[in-house]
């Protein structure tokens, strides 16, 4: 064989040798995808889950505030026509009353004519004196519904005051019960509500770099945390510092900081509160919890 035939075979064992590294590196890259890809599918169907769930939970929540609501306002609405009817029948028994004060009033005006005109006419005057007492009586009987009638209408007036009390409260409830829905991940149906803020997750890392402001003192600092650890911009985070054996390994407060920017390994916070007593660090401890 020839030195060229040689050289041809060599080139030729290579190759093939070349070619079954990149046929096991695509069938690797392959496997791997294809694990990725199913994990992401059950994590999909999972979230999908959980959504109809809190959405199943929104629906009978609202379902029932809305029926608490209009029970209070069928309540309210009762208590304001039995009002109505009160103040009526009020206004009623008082035109009733000065009706009786003026037929009393004749009354005896009558009786005192009859007194005078003549000492023949007294036992007329007697009957007349018996149906002024009655009258009187009448008159009393009268003055004690009305003041019946009275506390009547005031017990109404703090039932309605109740009621409408009570229906605020629901509506503010149901409210609150949107914002979180809507911080869920929920479309609510008022796009007015704002989002909330979610707590951060019990976390704990470290003070990787920091920069010094112009008085040398911290003013952001970067953490070994991030969006893959639950974090997200807003969230707050306590900075403390491990003691020595000297002290009983007590930890130090040093201050506190705000996520800014936040990366899936790492996260940049500016700091909001500062111990007087100590300079944050790299190496110092970050802890979701103080």
């Amino acid at each position: 064989m020839s030195f060229v035939g040689k050289v041809l075979v060599v080139v030729q064992v290579v190759l093939s040798v070349c070619f079954m590294g990149f046929a096991g590196a695509v069938y690797t890259a392959q496997n791997n995808w294809r694990e990725k890809s199913q994990k992401l599918q059950d994590n999909v169907a999972s979230l999908q889950k959980n959504m109809n769930g809190l959405e199943s939970e929104y629906s009978n929540f609202k379902i029932e505030s809305e029926q608490k609501i209009k029970d209070a306002l069928s309540q309210a609405e009762t208590a304001k026509v039995a009002n109505d009817a009160l103040l009526v029948q009020y206004k009623t028994n008082q035109n009733q009353l000065e009706t009786v004060r003026t037929e009393r009033d004749s009354a005896v005006a009558q009786a005192e004519t009859t007194g005078e005109e003549a000492k023949f006419r007294r036992q007329e005057s007697g009957r007349q004196r018996v149906v002024n007492k009655t009258l009187h009586d009448t008159v009393n009987t009268l003055r004690g519904k009305i003041k019946n009638l009275e506390d009547n209408v005031f017990t109404q007036s703090i039932r309605e005051k109740n009621l409408v009390a009570k229906h605020n409260t629901v509506l503010e409830e149901l409210n609150y019960l949107n914002k979180i829905v809507a911080n869920l991940g929920i479309d609510p149906k008022d796009p007015a509500i704002a989002g909330m803020q979610s707590p951060p997750p019990a976390v704990e890392g470290l003070i990787i770099n920091t920069k010094k402001d112009k008085r040398n003192g911290t003013k952001f600092v970067e953490v070994s945390l991030g969006s893959d650890d639950g974090l997200s911009k807003g969230h707050q985070l306590f900075v403390y510092r491990f003691g020595t054996k000297a002290n009983g390994n007590r930890p130090k407060y040093l201050g506190k900081i705000e996520l800014v920017y936040v990366n899936p390994d790492n996260a940049v916070g500016t700091v909001i509160d500062a111990a007087k007593n100590g300079v944050i660090e790299k190496g110092d401890h970050v802890n979701s919890k103080l």
